[in-house]
């Protein structure tokens, strides 16, 4: 029975985690066969990467100092794992994680966006080791330091479902509760002690994880409408630390966006200085945006965004319907999942509570998404001060 319920689950990955995870269990099992038959040091349950045998295969995982012939390392050490524990903890992570996130974007999309972090967390990576090396001289840094596993990787997939589903709550042993939205920030936390307790590999690896998948999901990722990146302020990088430090944050993070925005690295956007995107409410109003006058209308890009994140939100409505509807699942699971569903807006569209609270800005009372009165006051005197009939329409 047991075969038959992991065979089941096997069939059920997706084509591109399915890919991954054959990819993890080849390339650590290969690099521990050879560990074990070619090196006196052997495998470890915990590994931190001081006097660790796998630097003698730089083919393989990276080593700063001999890795640079052999450029494929930049993506086949992502699949070596060093240590029965991590292997653990990445073998289960990938297929669940990514299982979902592919059905959602699909294969080609999963595909780009896991070797994106992968490759370029390991290319900071490796030229900070560098880097260490010319400041310090310290042939440790190049020889006795190897990159490898998936650490990237897991917090990418921490970044991109505390997008999805920001609101949805992790149940752990003794009823400790933890929101979506809070695990990336636990697993950079995790990394920044690790690596001031002296072992930086390969875990600051996941530092550079949650921002280059912040990154690029903030200003590159192509929607299915034809909107790149997400413009929703609950998704932008001050919103992952606690207020204490928004002021720093907002002043570094503007900072470099005017930088990035002068050398074309990113696209200037615009965002509704009222209202809610979701909603619809004040996207007939000014908008504001960074880099740009506040002049500049904003209603098209906003309107775009709202029905990209309703028909996100409709299509993991849909695939929880027929999640329901497989045999077995009985009438339970259908009603379970349209009494999670709210409205959005005056055109009658349905969409799952959870997401509907987690894109909205947190809007919710009683499992109901509401319009803030400020807003569509503010909005509707406005709109009657200038007489524009357009604005009325929006509000409605």
């Amino acid at each position: 029975m047991a075969v038959v319920n992991l065979a089941s689950f096997i069939s059920s990955i997706p084509i591109a985690t399915r890919s991954m995870t054959a990819a993890l269990l080849g390339f650590s099992l290969m690099l521990a066969f050879l560990r074990v038959t070619m090196t006196e040091d052997g495998i470890h349950l915990i590994s931190f990467s001081r006097d660790d045998s796998a630097v003698a295969f730089p083919w393989l995982v990276i080593v700063p100092g001999s890795s640079f012939w052999y450029p494929w390392t930049l993506l086949t050490a992502a699949f070596c794992e060093t240590s029965f524990f991590e292997f653990i903890i990445s073998i289960v992570s990938l297929p669940l994680a990514g299982r979902y996130l592919e059905r959602i974007w699909g294969p080609v999309e999963m595909i780009r966006f896991s070797f994106i972090v992968i490759i370029v967390s390991n290319v900071v990576a490796w030229f900070l080791a560098v880097a260490l090396y010319v400041v310090t001289r310290g042939e440790k840094m190049m020889y006795g330091v190897q990159y490898h596993g998936l650490e990237a990787l897991q917090t990418a997939f921490l970044v991109a479902l505390a997008q999805l589903i920001p609101e949805h709550q992790v149940q752990f042993k003794f009823g400790l509760k933890v929101r979506v939205r809070d695990l990336p920030m636990a697993y950079v936390t995790f990394s920044n002690i690790i690596c001031v307790l002296g072992y930086p590999s390969p875990f600051i690896l996941i530092q550079f994880g949650w921002l280059f998948s912040w990154a690029y999901l903030r200003f590159f990722k192509m929607n299915d409408n034809g909107i790149r990146g997400d413009r929703s302020e609950t998704f932008s990088l001050v919103s992952w630390f606690p207020p204490f430090m928004h002021k720093p944050v907002t002043f570094v993070s503007n900072t470099l966006y005017g930088v990035f925005l002068k050398l074309g690295v990113v696209q200037p956007w615009q965002y509704s200085a009222m209202g809610d995107v979701e909603l619809g409410v004040g996207s007939g109003l000014p908008s504001m945006s960074v880099g740009i006058s506040p002049q500049t209308p904003g209603a098209g890009s906003t309107r775009a965004e709202a029905e990209r994140r309703r028909a996100m939100a409709l299509k993991a409505l849909d695939q929880r319907v027929k999640a329901g509807s497989a045999p077995g699942s009985g009438q339970n699971n259908s009603s379970s999942s349209s009494s999670n569903s709210a409205q959005i807006g005056a055109d009658g569209i349905s969409v799952p509570a959870t997401a509907a609270s987690a894109s909205n800005g947190g809007y919710k009372m009683n499992g109901k998404v509401s319009v803030p009165k400020v807003v569509v006051q503010e909005a509707s005197e406005e709109g009657d001060g200038r007489g524009s009939e357009e604005q009325g329409k929006s509000l409605r």
